[in-house]
């Protein structure tokens, strides 16, 4: 109780985030005998540096929405100007021969203006509207192409994983396979003590022993390579100490579905070009600014005046090019055979995924009937093998024999194990293809 209370004590005591930091890492808390394929993927998902990209993906779209926003909002500009001219207009009104000409007032030849100039869309042809539209479209296809690159890369994860779990079966086989070898050198040499066996016997025993251990330690070689590819890739703190479950893979039914985020993409993008080839039409549209202008110059509106005035200013402006010389149509044309390019990869990408997919299923059937075969042959190695022991431990045949009969047995089981494993993978494959994994 006292234990207990100290605990409370300490967790009381800590800070929330130190908590909240602590309990985000369950990778680190995972025991060595815990590892599983769906805790890859998560740590995955949380890890690798690309993740946080969407992230920054989705405040950069907001930021440029915002911004689209602000073109209904009137712009201000300030703007000032001095000038210095060698003539200006002057006004001379003709007399009578006997009588000088009369002149009007004199035009300043140097000129200065400060002005506030505000403009305000009023009907900009709907193209705010189409930009809008557009960045969520650009959204969608930003973050589907993260989302896409993360999927391709639990297939990197299977590879690594399924590396590990072979290497890991053939070793615990191999293992028992030297077990069995040495309790048999134990019996041959104690018969070569005696006198009722050859030296050569117990030695070609002890060889294959040894090219076991060399088998086993090549291994554990590849096992180790992958567990640190695997930890690099999903973050997950591993070892060799660490183990790793065996997935438990159901496929209720072997039927071709495309759900794969890169067939959703094509889908996206080609919606973006319609978008776009019908935002040409906004080029049409006329485009209507309402203006004013305040502040004062010398001279002001006034451009015989010599003194400071104020200058002010409203109206509205309107503009329209109805004619092109068929730029805009030209222009839906590109975007329209850019829609049937991607209509045409996505088709690709189709044909290319079901032919996958189509083999992935001719594996799952052929492996499984494999397996059933696998287990008959083990039976019968086995036999053969028990036989070959008690003829050896009799003098019937030579430790060469033996060994032959113990490694056909040992190949039986090891071709099980691989088969069993290829299935589970070859379940995968299949539901990571289809885009359900």
């Amino acid at each position: 109780m006292k234990i207990l209370q100290a605990v409370n004590i300490i967790f009381s005591r800590m800070p929330a985030t130190i908590i909240a930091l602590l309990l985000s890492f369950p990778a680190l808390s995972q025991s060595h005998d815990s590892i599983t394929l769906e805790l890859c993927y998560q740590q995955l998902q949380k890890t690798y540096p690309l993740a946080r990209q969407a992230g920054l993906i989705d405040q950069s779209s907001a930021l440029r929405t915002k911004n689209l926003n602000k073109n209904y909002l009137p712009q201000f500009n300030v703007n000032g100007s001095a000038s210095w001219q060698n003539e200006v207009t002057e006004v001379v009104i003709p007399l009578p021969a006997n009588m000088p000409p009369l002149s009007g007032p004199a035009i300043p030849k140097d000129q200065y203006k400060l002005t506030l100039d505000v403009t305000e869309s009023l009907y900009n042809g709907n193209i705010t509207n189409y930009q809008k539209k557009l960045e969520k479209y650009n959204l969608s296809v930003d973050l589907k192409n993260v989302d896409a690159t993360l999927y391709l890369l639990k297939d990197q994860v299977n590879q690594f994983y399924f590396s590990i779990l072979l290497s890991e079966q053939n070793i615990k086989l191999l293992e028992e396979t030297k077990k069995q070898l040495e309790s048999k050198l134990q019996e041959v040499a104690s018969a070569v003590k005696n006198g009722s066996s050859l030296q050569m016997n117990a030695d070609l025993i002890m060889a294959e022993i040894i090219k076991l251990e060399q088998n086993i330690y090549e291994l554990s070689m590849d096992r180790l390579a992958g567990i640190r590819m695997l930890s690099e890739l999903t973050g997950i703190p591993l070892d060799e100490k660490s183990g790793f479950i065996m997935p438990a893979i159901t496929v209720p039914a072997l039927n071709y579905e495309n759900k794969r985020i890169e067939f959703e993409l094509y889908s996206i993008q080609r919606e973006r070009v319609d978008l776009l080839k019908n935002m040409v039409t906004t080029k049409w549209n006329p485009k209507l600014w309402a203006f004013g202008q305040f502040g004062v110059g010398i001279p002001g509106y006034n451009f015989l005046s010599t003194d400071v005035a104020p200058m002010f200013m409203i109206g509205a402006k309107l503009t329209w090019n109805p004619w092109n010389w068929n730029a805009n149509k030209n222009e839906k044309k590109i975007y329209g055979i850019q829609g049937d390019i991607l209509k045409n990869q996505q088709e690709s990408f189709d044909k290319t995924l079901r032919v996958t997919t189509n083999k992935n299923m001719t594996d799952i059937t052929k492996l499984t009937g494999l397996l059933t075969k696998d287990a008959e042959l083990v039976v019968l190695r086995a036999g053969i093998t028990k036989t070959a022991s008690s003829q050896l431990s009799n003098g019937v045949i030579t430790s060469s024999d033996y060994i032959l009969r113990v490694n056909d047995e040992t190949q039986a089981r090891m071709g099980m194990e691989i088969h069993k494993i290829q299935l589970i993978k070859a379940k995968i494959n299949y539901l990571f293809n289809i885009g359900k994994l």
